[in-house]
């Protein structure tokens, strides 16, 4: 048997601009589950695991942006129990 390929999901429209926002979307997750599950990471952590992950440069602005965006829309209610240790990513 070889290795198990690991795939993203792959969700195409009719809309090429929602297609480049969806996948600069999948790469800023794929980069922030890299640096940890903890929410608001620095933009120092963000910044060193973008240039370590060989995204073409002209990709950083669109995933920097989109790593943004997931993060704003993160948040926790910490007061409720039941989100103790909550999937962030």
């Amino acid at each position: 048997m070889g290795e198990k390929e690991t795939k993203m999901i792959n969700i195409k429209t009719n809309v090429p601009a929602l297609d480049l926002e969806n996948e600069s979307l999948f790469k800023a997750c794929q980069i922030l589950e890299n640096i940890g599950n903890q929410p608001n990471p620095t933009a120092d952590q963000f910044y060193d695991q973008l240039l370590s992950s060989n995204l073409p440069e002209t990709d950083h602005e669109a995933v920097t942006l989109a790593a943004i965006s997931i993060e704003t829309m993160m948040s926790i209610d910490i007061i409720d129990p039941e989100l103790e240790d909550p999937i962030v990513h």
